[in-house]
């Protein structure tokens, strides 16, 4: 290992590395991923590519003092990858750690890795299903456990099916492994792709992947990449910046305005809708004096609207898009909360859909066992919550009635689908051969048997 200091900053280097390094200094970079606190960028330089990783720990307040007693981020993946090497695993090359001291701590700590000629595992659809199970019984012989193993993070190499890990954190390195260990990344990496498990495994990877859409969902309401708080006019958006469009933004300065002039949906005492320009806003009115009280503890209608919408369209269940979502407050008290949302074009409900019944059967069957099989309730299940657009798919609108609740039982099952099948009535489809389409189809999706879901009645001598 080499070390050396260069503008203030001291480096341990890779000795082949030494002559590259002011050159991939000074190398113009693409920026990768950037916030105040983090910098990712790539550099080219005499053929080859690298990756330097910025962790700027002076940019939070008293966070460098702490550096003073442990590691900085970069020199603790810095040891976590020679140890990986040392165990004989497959990463991407470390080449370069290097840190800016002063008397406050490490001011800044840098990561220099050599690029990998791969791409996600996600993307090379000719790799056999056996290879990634084969590669983390490798890692997990090795006592690697890699807790975060989505395919961003496990480069394939197309041409040679070479597999490397990237982006070491979430490893632990453990001198005994474990057979839950290994469950574990079968489990995480199943999210994402298809792998040859067992249903143990299967049944660990699906509450995992709905715990992580669960927590995803709540980038809505913050700042990040995808969304922000603005203000518009006098009213302050939780909004989503690729819908931001000066139509939109005119919506958003002025949202009672929009309710009144457009085409209205609904004028209920709890809620009023309006849709326009192929949007539609829906304004939470207010209903009860108690709810003053409990509005200050509990987020907005508008605000759980916003999230469930987002949250089943991460669960790739079809929805209205939203686009955003406001409070407004009088001394601190809700009076009134607004959610912005893409009106499903040309849609009918359910009750006035003229295609063929047997298809609409399946595809709503299709539909309420993806929402069951994905962890999610809806107490309110209708004919006029369920949209149908031109290519007879059908849409779950007014999430009111919407709950999360991970593990859907028998009972919430069969008392969502008789909800459902009281509001059919009036339709006059309901005939032997479209409800057993139905009930087939949503078996299927939900991967239960009728069975399971309407149990039949224990029978007392």
């Amino acid at each position: 290992m080499t070390r050396l200091v260069h503008e203030n900053v001291g480096w341990e280097l890779a000795p082949d590395f030494e002559p590259l390094l002011k050159l991939v200094l000074a190398a113009p970079g693409r920026v990768i991923k950037e916030s105040a606190a983090k910098l990712v960028s790539e550099h080219r330089v005499a053929g080859g590519s690298f990756f330097i990783k910025h962790y700027r720990h002076a940019a939070v307040p008293g966070r460098t003092f702490k550096f003073w007693f442990k590691p900085s981020q970069a020199r603790g993946e810095w040891r976590l990858a020679q140890a990986l090497e040392a165990r004989g695993v497959p990463i991407v090359r470390h080449v370069a750690l290097g840190e800016r001291r002063s008397w406050r701590g490490v001011e800044e700590s840098i990561l220099i890795t050599e690029a990998f000629d791969g791409v996600p595992a996600n993307e090379v659809p000719t790799l056999p299903p056996e290879a990634i199970p084969a590669f983390i019984e490798r890692i997990w012989q090795a006592g690697v456990v890699q807790r975060d193993l989505h395919p961003a993070n496990l480069l394939v190499n197309p041409a040679t099916r070479e597999m490397r890990l990237v982006d070491l954190h979430g490893i632990v390195v453990r001198e005994s492994p474990r057979a839950s260990d290994r469950d574990l990344m079968l489990a995480t990496a199943r999210m994402a792709l298809e792998l040859p498990v067992s249903r143990e495994v299967e049944c660990l990877s699906l509450a995992l992947r709905k715990d992580a859409l669960r927590h995803r969902s709540k980038r809505c309401l913050k700042t990040n990449r995808d969304f922000a708080r603005k203000t518009f006019g006098a009213w302050k958006w939780n909004v989503r910046l690729r819908t931001l469009t000066p139509e939109v933004e005119q919506i958003l300065r002025e949202p009672d305005k929009f309710i009144e002039s457009a085409r209205s949906l609904k004028r209920g005492r709890s809620s009023t809708v309006s849709a326009g320009r192929g949007i539609v806003l829906k304004r939470y009115n207010f209903k009860k004096p108690l709810n003053l009280v409990k509005d200050l503890w509990r987020g907005s209608r508008g605000r759980r609207g916003f999230r469930k919408g987002y949250h089943l369209e991460l669960a790739e269940i079809a929805t209205a898009r939203v686009f955003a979502t406001t409070d407004h407050r009088v001394c601190g008290f809700l009076t009134r909360s607004y959610v912005l949302m893409d009106e499903i074009p040309r849609a009918v409900d359910a009750g006035q859909w003229s295609g063929d019944p047997r298809p609409a059967a399946r595809a709503l069957g299709k539909l309420i066992g993806r929402l069951h099989h994905e962890g999610f309730t809806h107490r309110d299940l209708k004919e006029t919550n369920l949209l149908f657009n031109p290519d007879g798919v059908p849409h779950l609108i007014d999430l009111d009635g919407l709950e999360f609740v991970s593990e859907v039982s028998a009972e919430e099952a069969s008392a969502n689908l008789r909800r459902l099948a009281e509001g059919s009535g009036t339709a006059g489809k309901l005939n032997r051969a479209n409800v057993l389409a139905f009930l087939l189809t949503y078996c299927r999706a939900r991967q239960t048997t009728p069975r399971r879901i309407f149990p039949r009645p224990s029978v007392r001598a």
